[in-house]
């Protein structure tokens, strides 16, 4: 188990972000999913008496390699009408402007263009795989893939979260904007709902069975914005994107924000900033009784969440 790493405010903000590098907004999410780790550098087991698999997650150097394997690919998506591929693949998907499927979606395109241009050796056996009890249906399978590479069938199941911290900093700490939305519940849920599948039905493929199951968990985190040392928790990876949130009723802390610096973001920019919203009259800031709305904004390009410490409940409405 690796050791607690210990970062000041000035250095635990993400520095090196590639996906910047990227003109087309969908050639930056999808760099963005790639280069971006994943949380964890292990998995943690909240259901140790219920009997559940063994799951295992990517570390953030093999989400790296994947990244540096694809970035031709990914030059050429951005200067070029292969763009078209990216963007029909995306808006032919199920509801394709909600954040989880759009992260879904990105990552399919990856998974099987890279595939088919012999860039890593996961092969998509099926997605999006239905579970029945009887006649009900009570969960779905995300990616069941084939990997050439050591002769296993794999279920990975996804997530992006976007989750502010509080401490001590445990995985029930880091909650969304619907405040019963945290890490601890969402790797519970994954772990004894889907990761308990042992064998699937697929279209193309008969029946398979599960040899290794991965957690893919990826977003970003957000810190309280007066702290001044963070210890990154084990579990942690050091490399995660990690930016900043303050609470809406903290008034000294929000009169050191300048109002006229930030902008409140669009929905789909909780991947990455969109330069064009910039300037828009639905990017201008609105309060009620002088308090500002719960949710993302940008400081400059430096993204901020107002969130209520206290719980609101007209936020789980965003």
């Amino acid at each position: 188990m690796s050791e607690p790493v210990t970062q000041s405010i000035s250095t635990h903000l993400l520095v090196d972000a590639p996906w910047e590098a990227y003109r087309r907004p969908y050639v930056r999410d999808l760099a963005y999913v790639l280069a971006c780790p994943n949380v964890l550098t292990q998995w943690l087991d909240f259901a140790p008496h219920q009997n559940t698999h063994a799951i295992a997650v990517h570390s953030a150097n093999f989400w790296l390699r994947q990244f540096e394997k694809y970035q031709e690919r990914l030059s050429e998506l951005d200067t070029t009408n292969a763009y078209q591929a990216l963007t029909r693949y995306l808006l032919k998907r199920p509801s394709p402007n909600r954040l989880g499927f759009h992260f879904e979606g990105l990552l399919s395109f990856w998974l099987e263009d890279g595939f088919a241009r012999k860039l890593h050796p996961y092969e998509t056996l099926a997605s999006n795989v239905q579970l029945f009890s009887g006649k009900q249906t009570t969960g779905e399978l995300d990616l069941i893939l084939y990997n050439h590479a050591e002769n296993l069938v794999e279920h990975w199941e996804l997530a992006i979260k976007f989750f502010m911290g509080s401490a001590p900093f445990e995985p029930v700490n880091w909650v969304g904007i619907n405040s019963n939305d945290n890490l601890q519940r969402k790797m519970t849920h994954m772990q004894t709902k889907q990761f308990r599948t042992v064998w699937v039905d697929t279209e193309s493929h008969g029946q398979v069975k599960i040899d290794k199951r991965y957690g893919v968990i990826k977003g970003r985190f957000f810190l309280p914005k007066n702290i001044i040392n963070f210890v990154y928790p084990s579990w942690l990876a050091p490399s995660f994107p990690m930016h900043e949130w303050c609470d809406k009723y903290d008034t000294s802390t929000l009169a050191m924000l300048d109002i006229r610096d930030l902008r409140a973001a669009h929905y789909i920019e909780w991947f990455t900033k969109r330069e064009f919203y910039d300037g828009r009259p639905s990017a201008l800031i609105h309060s009620e009784n002088g308090i500002l709305k719960t949710g993302l904004y940008f400081e400059g390009n430096r993204p901020i969440v107002i969130y209520p410490k206290q719980h609101d409940e007209t936020d789980d409405k965003l």
